[in-house]
């Protein structure tokens, strides 16, 4: 029986050849627009899922009128997260989380005359209370309360100092604006 379909299926590919490709493109292009949203909707699904709240946080995106055009960007006014945890009661905290990476700006940190460029946000003191990123060294609860206060990635802090031991040290630095 299957060598029986298998020589009908050469049959009808010697006799509709252009058929046979177009249904094959056609087949081909379909999976692999299939596989290609699959792989999409996983990487959208699985973002943050380390954190321990992740069922309970949401990110507020501002719709603004931009040369006709609506336009949708995480960046949303400073004062937002205090309104937000005053009027609405669902709201149980509220954090401001300014990424540079969206208007294009980078940090110049110097160390005495060492200087580097790096990218960075600015945030709330309540940010590692909502967000659990793992800390090497330091207290998530108390590494923001200070406004000097920095919080450095692993990678980071050994550019910079050529250790994780950068807690006490300082630092200056100085927002710089890419015209790229």
């Amino acid at each position: 029986m299957f060598k029986h379909n298998l020589l009908i299926i050469y049959r009808n590919f010697k006799r509709f050849k252009s058929t046979f490709f177009i249904n094959l493109l056609g087949l081909s292009t379909g999976m692999a627009c299939a596989l290609l949203i699959f792989l999409w909707v996983n990487d959208e699904l699985s973002v943050d899922k380390f954190h321990e709240n992740d069922d309970q946080l949401y990110q507020v995106y501002l719709h603004h009128d931009e040369k006709g055009e609506i336009r949708s960007a995480p960046p949303v006014p400073a004062l937002l997260a205090d309104v937000l945890e005053e009027e609405v009661p669902e709201v149980l905290t509220a954090v401001e989380d300014t990424d540079t990476n969206e208007f294009g700006d980078s940090f110049s940190l110097a160390i005495g005359e060492d200087k580097m460029k790096a990218r960075g946000k600015f945030s709330g003191e309540e940010y590692f209370q909502l967000f659990s990123f793992p800390f090497l060294k330091g207290n998530a609860e108390t590494a923001l309360s200070d406004k000097s206060g920095i919080v450095l990635t692993e990678s980071l802090a050994k550019r910079l100092f050529g250790t994780t031991e950068a807690i006490g040290k300082s630092l200056e630095w100085q927002i710089l604006k890419f015209n790229g």
